[in-house]
């Protein structure tokens, strides 16, 4: 952070937290904490280090970005879109507004990836709606395979991308372009199918939080009342599994009996559901028999 712009570190926040104040206040957040990460963050330093070392010296670039990130979070924007950085399962992500935030509910997949397969060789698994490509980045940094990741979207594949060179897994992860299965060969065969699919149902996007309704739209919002990409999914995942592979979904906080009938339905077996850390049912998963 050496810069000739003369602005040092305690003005800087103290300037954050002048525009972050009015809306905060508004809004029942504490502005001086939203500041300190907010800094902390863009410059990637300590938030200590930002409320100590006031001396320090912050360069233009840097200030430019610190000012812009701030005024956008006073626009509903979340944190991580401002900062362009989110955290799942420990590792760094870059996010922007083309991609789902990570959310510490979806570690619990992660955590079930490790109770199957710890100890195991060769995996392969498929990633469908990889977004910011979190579920296979931490797969691939947890367990030894290899992962198809596939999204809709160029847009997205190119931050997955991004993302899988930042955390220094892109030698173990294929990106491909498609819709579902669409592109993938039936000939290829997972271990383990992941998806975290759209699924607020159209009554409950409604009702989301503004920053929230800030994510793209694709990534959250499912048809027939938020179980379509389920039914989609369990339908023509079996031709894609291995002979006692596992189909392993994240699912809303009231979805888990609903997909595990979709599941059973669909002729899977020994179906198992996970709860996150506020005890919510937050994944379910079955093999096949």
């Amino acid at each position: 952070m050496n810069g000739s712009t003369g602005k040092k570190l305690g003005d800087v926040l103290e300037q954050v937290r002048e525009i972050l104040k009015p809306y905060c206040v508004e809004n029942g957040e504490d502005y001086k904490k939203v500041a300190i990460l907010l800094v902390s963050q863009i410059l990637n330093i300590d938030k200590t280090k930002v409320v100590l070392e006031k001396e320090l010296t912050v360069e233009e670039e840097d200030y430019q970005r610190i000012i812009s990130a701030a005024k956008k979070y006073t626009m509903d924007y979340p944190l991580q879109y401002c900062t362009n950085k989110a955290y799942f399962m420990g590792l760094e992500f870059y996010v922007d507004e083309n991609v789902l935030i990570p959310r510490f509910d979806t570690e619990t997949l992660i955590e079930i990836a490790i109770e199957l397969f710890e100890g195991k060789e060769n995996l392969r698994f498929l990633d469908i709606g990889t977004g910011s490509g979190c579920i296979a980045i931490a797969l691939c940094k947890f367990l030894p395979c290899k992962v198809v990741a596939v999204d809709i979207s160029e847009n997205v594949l190119k931050i997955a991308k991004k993302n899988a060179e930042l955390n220094e897994v892109k030698d173990r992860i294929e990106f491909v372009k498609s819709n579902l299965f669409k592109n993938i060969p039936s000939l290829h065969k997972f271990d383990a199918i992941f998806s975290n699919p759209p699924y607020i149902s159209e009554e409950e996007f409604s009702r989301l939080d503004k920053r929230v309704l800030k994510e793209p739209k694709q990534a959250l919002f499912a048809k027939e009342n938020g179980l379509y990409y389920f039914c989609e999914i369990a339908k023509n995942a079996k031709q894609y599994l291995k002979k006692g592979g596992y189909l392993i979904f994240e699912v809303g906080y009231s979805q888990a009996h609903q997909v595990k009938r979709i599941l059973q339905d669909f002729g899977y077996v020994d179906i198992k559901s996970k709860k996150d850390l506020n005890n919510i049912e937050r994944c379910v998963y079955a093999t096949l028999g």
